[in-house]
């Protein structure tokens, strides 16, 4: 499981090395300019990754993005807490209004990138229905 972006980086870092890959052929692959793999992964990055260079990068490593849990941090919440000020007006959307439960996650699937709540499961590849996947790989039929 992946908690942060240095951990993201080391996984892509230990692919790129498993597969004794250059830089300069990831550059290649990705399509990105000459230079810019290496910007992504050196220690410290010099560039971060956006959607599209990460989509790339993983693209051409054969990775993908499983799926993501996106939940509270008590400790980030803690030291937020004094920073929120309620809106002068409320959410007028009823869906917007009601919070959400603390037992509740939020979950992304990389293959349907909408993401829904599911207090009812524990099993993150519930949500990943694999309808989608012809879609994802359209291009390489």
């Amino acid at each position: 499981m992946i908690g942060s972006r240095e951990e993201l980086l080391q996984v892509v870092r230990d692919r790129r090395d498993e597969l004794d890959l250059s830089h300069e052929t990831l550059d290649a692959i990705t399509g990105l300019q000459g230079g810019y793999v290496s910007k992504l992964l050196a220690d410290p990055p010099v560039r971060g990754f956006g959607e599209m260079s990460l989509q790339a990068v993983l693209d051409a490593l054969g990775l993908r993005i499983g799926f993501a849990v996106i939940m509270e941090d008590p400790e980030q919440s803690d030291r937020m807490r004094a920073r929120w000020k309620p809106r002068k007006r409320r959410p007028t959307n009823a869906k917007a209004a009601g919070p959400i439960r603390p037992n509740q996650t939020l979950r992304c699937v990389a293959s349907d990138p909408q993401i829904t709540a599911n207090a009812d499961s524990t099993n993150p590849t519930e949500v990943d229905d694999g309808k989608h996947e012809n879609d994802r790989h359209a291009d390489r039929a």
